[in-house]
């Protein structure tokens, strides 16, 4: 592959990626993508709005293969040996540190950050002004983050689910996954969960509590790889070596689950740009992204090399080839733009020295010789002046965000929204505020998003949600939803209940009643629950009254049959599936 640089100013000012951060504590949005091209020595500054390179510097030490990530002030290159700082608003090398671990990192992106997982080594790294190592105690699964800053781990040997808060210098290990269970971390609606990938069930992590599993309805393997945040409501479950993959939904609207057959080819990684998602497919280097209810929107191929898969704070998914030469940006809406890393640039060539100009000698005079002075040209005649190009037009605010559309979940709402017309300037960024009767509020995200979700809201009250987009001429007109009222969603938790025999056909110590809980039903409503076996066991079910607060506890259903499976569905609903054991 034939690499060359691309002819861009040799320093950045402190507009771009947000080189400095504001007064009063604010967090300033890391845009764009830095990226460290091999052949070249040099990193590079990437606009993911515009897939333009906009910054570089010339780093010839940096070790082949690193990664970059980026703060709110600087850049880092991470590499087997070394990690290179320098300043993002005056691309100068600051300082170097010695990585933890030879092993390369996860990098995460966000405030607060950047970090860097080091999984087999199980040590966490916060760069920044004070760098901070803290080690986890043994090897880790997949991290993952919220926007706020507050990094979740996954404990793979402990099955503890760990959490190190933004600002914090230790981790807090809040609770387990069950002893013996396979399963990885991803963010859904902007906060933690544990897939289970041994009970096929997804549990939300709230506060210092596993909650109860909900069930994916697909066969997660061992070892399936999630994206680490939500497509859409959706999480995008990878079955490498099964060429599937499964887009499960969260949303209070609970879809079926969605299976996608993928082509045949070596899955290795998965990622969310926020409303579509992205696979890597090694064996024949291909990207391939897919809509949130698995439609295919396109396969673009990569030079050979061993790409891989990162996600920039302002949501987008960039595709790095290992040399750093190929990038492709990967948009909210899943459209996928090739940059030119490096382009052809002629040097430019020295300027020629100027001679000090000689003294003329003195010649003999000559007499002066009498000449015939030739005949006058004509003036040819006059040309018309060409009129100059008119100036360029200045760019104005941009247009309202068309199809803002807020979605209530629990103790959050999702929105969504279109592209607002640039207006002769590329959009920089989205701020998404709401109102309510409890309170209000704001937050900004990159130029390229069309989806945010807005979490810690307080259900059973409205809310409102506005859009506003941002380009160099300042913020333009809004738009705003329709109001939309956050719930606590349904949900149906069993366990094993009071011993009982039941006739012959469920005799103690193995028999025992079901002890069921229900949340989040409407009150006063009459609804049937309905107990179920992987086995011939049948049940005609129970039918209660919901109480004033939307919950029901209640044990009927004998059940005794050791090593078979047993959950209950209520309107709709599914509970959590136990194996019964022995009495």
């Amino acid at each position: 592959m034939v690499i060359t640089v691309v002819a861009v100013a040799t320093a950045v000012g402190v507009a771009v990626s947000g080189a400095a951060k504001p007064d009063g504590g604010i967090d300033f949005f890391q845009s764009g993508h830095w990226v460290f091209s091999n052949l070249l020595g040099t990193v590079f500054h990437i606009d993911g709005a515009s897939r333009n390179v906009d910054a570089q510097l010339a780093l010839p030490g940096a070790d082949p293969g690193s990664q970059v990530v980026q703060g709110e002030t600087g850049g880092y290159v991470v590499g087997g040996n070394r990690i290179i700082e320098f300043g993002k608003s005056d691309l100068a090398v600051e300082k170097t540190i010695s990585p933890p671990a030879d092993e390369r990192p996860v990098a995460l992106e966000v405030a607060g950050g950047p970090y860097l997982v080091y999984r087999q080594a199980g040590q966490i790294v916060r760069l920044g002004d004070d760098t901070l190592t803290v080690s986890a105690g043994g090897k880790l699964g997949e991290p993952v983050a919220t926007t706020g800053g507050d990094i979740w781990l996954h404990h793979t040997e402990s099955n503890a689910i760990c959490e190190l808060a933004r600002d914090a210098d230790r981790l807090e290990c809040p609770t387990n996954a069950p002893s013996g269970h396979t399963g990885g971390l991803t963010v859904v609606a902007d906060r933690p969960v544990f897939v289970d990938t041994s009970t096929d069930t997804v549990h939300a992590i709230d506060g210092k509590n596993l909650g109860p599993g909900t069930a994916l309805g697909v066969d997660a393997p061992p070892n399936a790889r999630l994206a680490s945040t939500d497509v859409g409501g959706r999480i995008a479950v990878l079955d490498g070596p099964g060429k599937r993959m499964h887009l499960v939904d969260t949303t209070p609207a609970k879809a079926n689950p969605v299976t996608v057959d993928l082509p045949d080819g070596d899955y290795a990684d998965v990622a969310s740009s926020g409303q579509s998602v992205v696979l890597l497919d090694r064996a024949k280097n291909n990207v391939l992204t897919y809509d949130r209810d698995g439609n295919p929107r396109k396969t673009t191929p990569v030079p050979p090399s061993k790409p891989r898969l990162s996600r920039g704070e302002d949501s987008r998914v960039y595709v790095d080839s290992d040399d750093g030469g190929h990038v492709l940006v990967v948009d909210n809406d899943g459209a996928v733009n090739p940059v030119d890393v490096a382009r052809e640039r002629q040097p430019t060539p020295p300027p020629v020295p100027v001679q000090p100009q000689q003294p003329p000698q003195a010649q003999p005079q000559q007499p002066p010789q009498q000449r015939t002075p030739p005949p006058a040209k004509p003036k040819p005649p006059s040309q018309p002046e060409k009129p100059a190009p008119p100036p360029a037009k200045p760019a104005s605010p941009p247009g309202a965000p068309p199809g803002v559309k807020a979605t209530a979940g629990n103790a959050a709402v999702t929105v969504n929204w279109g592209a607002a017309s640039p207006n002769g300037g590329a959009i920089s960024n989205y701020h998404v505020s709401w109102t309510s009767s409890s309170g209000s509020g704001e937050k900004t995200v990159g130029g390229g998003v069309r989806s945010t979700s807005l979490s810690g809201l307080t259900n059973g009250t409205t809310y409102v949600v506005t859009v506003t987009a941002q380009n160099s001429a300042g913020r333009g007109p809004s738009a705003s939803s329709a109001g939309v009222t956050p719930s606590a969603p349904k949900s149906i938790t069993i366990s094993r209940g009071t011993p009982e025999a039941y006739n012959d056909e469920c005799s103690l110590p193995d028999c025992a009643l079901i002890r069921v809980v229900a949340k989040g039903f409407e009150p006063g409503t009459r609804v049937r629950f309905v107990p179920h076996a992987n086995s011939s066991y049948t049940n005609e079910g129970k039918t209660m009254e919901i109480d004033p607060d939307g919950t029901e506890s209640f044990e009927a259903f004998h059940f005794g049959q050791v090593g078979r499976t047993v959950w209950v569905t209520a309107d709709g609903v599914e509970s959590n599936r136990i194996v019964w054991e022995e009495g």
